[in-house]
């Protein structure tokens, strides 16, 4: 079965029996023998290198496909003309009149005949529909579906269809004038010139026009007729049919010109783009403007929530000054699964010289289909953006589905990333201290080692540099991208011996499970490292600004190793989440946190708390992360989460073993801060090492918010702050 469809799109070749000059030469003087060009010679020549090159590439047309205007301003002829030239030049590349679909324009339509009637499309119907050709359903003319011969092209099997609209009914109609008005119009001319014939006939044409419209429409039993012919179009054996309308007039403006005249778009554009939505076309070929363009129109439902796209291509013509895109060859690759048109501009050719035709533009018409519950993908260039909608997209398009973000930073943006201007922190900070939260938090959760180990064995950075405790896959992304582009570059987080069980009971594991680093060209010597990284469960509104910052950070470490720049950031999450509810989900506490990256900071806390006042900018620093160590617990022990949010151990037992080695004068309040620190401690190892329950959780949360409010108290008599 051919998957692929070549058609001749000519539009508004405003030709004549007579002849239509083409005057792009300047001819100042006349000379014997030496004549201007005529529109016909120049599509004579056109269509002769066409043929010429498609015989040579062999290549066949499917079909031609001619959307009006064949005659210039009404002069007969044309249709003739031109139906003659498409079977002398390219009936030997596969063109009959059974494949040949044609439909009138406006100036197709003798000015002022009746809308509806035969006179209105008699030279049209006598070239087209007495050779055979495919010809849109003509009101007034046709009755049944089936009358004036094929209203449809259909070939590979059904893999494509053409379904050619009228949409020139009401072209150079003359409008129902009212009474008065009606009953005196003819006379107004004769009365108004005062006896004139000349002057009369004169007023008589331009009142004419002022009553006369170029409208255009499609009726609505035009749109039913197509309705029902749509329906019974034989389809493909299997998959979908690549449906094509072909009209003469345009869906919107083309391009930024204007025109301003009456009536300049489709009357009833709106029921026409909702019929192209309804009836699945996924192609609009049309001309009259005289200009080219390929854009996607997107048609939504009439509750707005549903798009269709289809590609309007607008067919330009040829002009003195404007010869590059005189008719296009059009081809549809990938069906019926993954269409895609390519448009390939066809220019008017001087004689002997050989035609520099643009390349082909090429648009993919598949990524239209929306399947419920398909990922949603966030895109964008701007952290801040991209943060906000992919934290609305987790709540509600894709929460618990599959969301797909990419991060395209500009090359070689900061090696730290900021936190995004929404992000919601514990308490306000300035950027700077923002950005160092932001660092330490990355940080720890790249450690090599840790230890805390022990309560949370998938820490990012052991698992990336010790896995199994043997192997540095940093070190091993590196050496294969400093080889090659490798697709090998992979380091995986997730350890099947260490994190799984028999039956997947009491599994606790990171969700972040694997990422790939790929190099990418960027011209020159200069190259770039993407990754793309993928994770179980994600929570978007706390989490996934830490896990995008951990990515830049690796990416920094193997640039550097390699001399290349850091560039996009993917992220795949499974399972999309927004109900975090406090910073202490993103990280371990602070205060346990320190034992790992800033010991001294126990000690700096411990001394000002031993001393009653804080002395310098560190032990400030150690105040406030105490602070917030104790706002964390507090918000963990206010709402019971089943994941299990880790609270702090370790480094309030550290902490109350220095106040007890410094309390020699057993100071009272020192002793009371220590007693609560060590029933903290205890209780909240207590729960940790339990079933984490619902029933437990109640039975911890009250004790453990207890103690937070004796430590606030304690801190502010020993401290004067909180």
């Amino acid at each position: 079965m051919p998957n692929s469809a070549t058609f001749l799109h000519l539009t508004d070749a405003h030709l004549a029996q007579s002849g239509v000059p083409f005057e792009r030469d300047d001819h100042k003087v006349d000379i014997p023998a030496i004549e201007q060009e005529t529109r016909e010679s120049a599509l004579e020549l056109m269509c002769s290198r066409l043929a010429e090159r498609l015989k040579r590439n062999d290549r066949k047309l499917d079909g031609v496909l001619f959307s009006g205007d064949a005659q210039d301003r009404g002069r007969p002829g044309g249709h003739q003309l031109l139906f003659d030239l498409f079977l002398r030049h390219f009936g030997p590349l596969g063109v009959t009149a059974a494949n040949i679909v044609a439909i009138p324009g406006n100036h197709d339509v003798p000015r002022d005949s009746p809308p509806s009637s035969q006179v209105r499309y008699q030279a049209f119907t006598d070239v087209w529909r007495k050779a055979g050709c495919v010809t849109p359903w003509l009101d007034g003319v046709d009755s049944a579906i089936n009358d004036g011969g094929p209203h449809r092209l259909v070939g590979g099997e059904g893999l494509w269809a053409v379904f050619p609209i009228n949409t020139s009914n009401w072209s150079h109609v003359t409008r129902i004038l009212p009474e008065p008005l009606a009953s005196v119009w003819a006379d107004l001319p004769a009365l108004a010139a005062g006896g004139d014939p000349a002057k009369a006939d004169k007023l008589r044409a331009q009142l004419d026009d002022m009553a006369r419209y170029d409208m255009a429409r499609v009726s609505g039993k035009q749109l039913e007729v197509l309705r029902e012919l749509i329906e019974t179009t034989p389809q493909p054996p299997a998959g979908r049919q690549l449906r094509i309308g072909l009209l003469h007039h345009h869906l919107r403006a083309p391009s930024l010109r204007e025109e301003l005249k009456p009536f300049a778009d489709v009357s009833n554009l709106e029921q026409v783009r909702a019929f192209l939505r309804d009836r699945g076309i996924a192609v609009v070929l049309h001309g009259h403007k005289h200009e080219h363009s390929a854009q996607f129109e997107h048609i939504y439902n009439q509750e707005g929530d549903q798009d269709h796209r289809t590609l309007v291509v607008s067919g330009a013509t040829f002009e003195p000054g404007r010869e590059s895109d005189a008719a296009r060859l059009i081809t549809i690759s990938g069906m019926p699964n993954s269409p895609a048109v390519a448009i390939e501009p066809i220019s008017i050719p001087r004689a002997g010289v050989d035609s520099r035709d643009p390349s082909p533009i090429v648009r993919r018409i598949w990524s239209t289909d929306i399947v419920p519950g398909a990922p949603v993908m966030i895109q964008g260039s701007d952290l801040n953006e991209v943060y906000d909608r992919v934290c609305e997209a987790a709540a509600n398009d894709a929460a618990n589905g599959t969301l797909i973000v990419h991060l395209d930073l500009p090359v070689g943006t900061s090696e730290d990333l900021p936190l995004p201007s929404n992000y919601p922190l514990p308490e306000p900070m300035e950027d700077p201290e923002r950005r160092r939260w932001l660092k330490e938090l990355v940080s720890w959760w790249q450690l090599e080692r840790s230890g805390l180990e022990h309560r949370m064995p998938f820490v990012h950075g052991t698992r990336l540099r010790r896995y199994g405790g043997k192997i540095n896959q940093v070190e091993r992304v590196i050496k294969l991208l400093k080889a090659k582009a490798s697709t090998r570059a992979l380091a995986i987080l997730i350890d099947p011996f260490r994190d799984f069980t028999n039956d997947g009971t009491d599994e606790e594991f990171a969700s972040f499970c694997l990422v790939e680093f790929k190099r990418r060209e960027l011209g020159g010597s200069q190259r770039a490292v993407d990754v793309i990284a993928f994770y179980r469960a994600q929570e978007f509104a706390r989490w996934w600004p830490i896990n995008i910052a951990e990515m830049r950070h690796l990416q920094w470490e193997i640039c550097a190793a390699l001399g290349f720049l850091p560039g996009r950031i993917t992220t795949i999450s499974a399972d999309a989440r927004t109900h975090s509810r406090s910073p202490t989900q993103v990280a371990m506490p602070i205060i346990d946190r320190w034992l790992d990256q800033a010991p001294e900071r126990l000690h700096l806390l411990a001394n000002a708390l031993v001393h009653g006042s804080v002395r310098d900018g560190k032990q400030r620093d150690a105040v406030r992360g105490w602070e917030r160590a104790l706002s964390d617990l507090e918000a963990t022990a206010k709402e019971y989460n089943p994941d299990g949010l880790p609270i702090a151990i370790e480094g309030l037992k550290l902490l109350a073993s220095y106040l007890e080695v410094v309390n020699e004068d057993e100071d009272q309040t020192l002793t009371n801060f220590t007693r609560v620190l060590r029933r903290l401690a205890r209780d909240n190892e207590g729960f940790e090492e339990g079933a984490r329950t619902k029933a437990e959780f109640d039975r911890w949360a009250p004790s453990a918010l207890e103690s937070v409010s004796e430590l606030r108290a304690l801190t502010q008599t020993r401290l004067g702050t909180v």
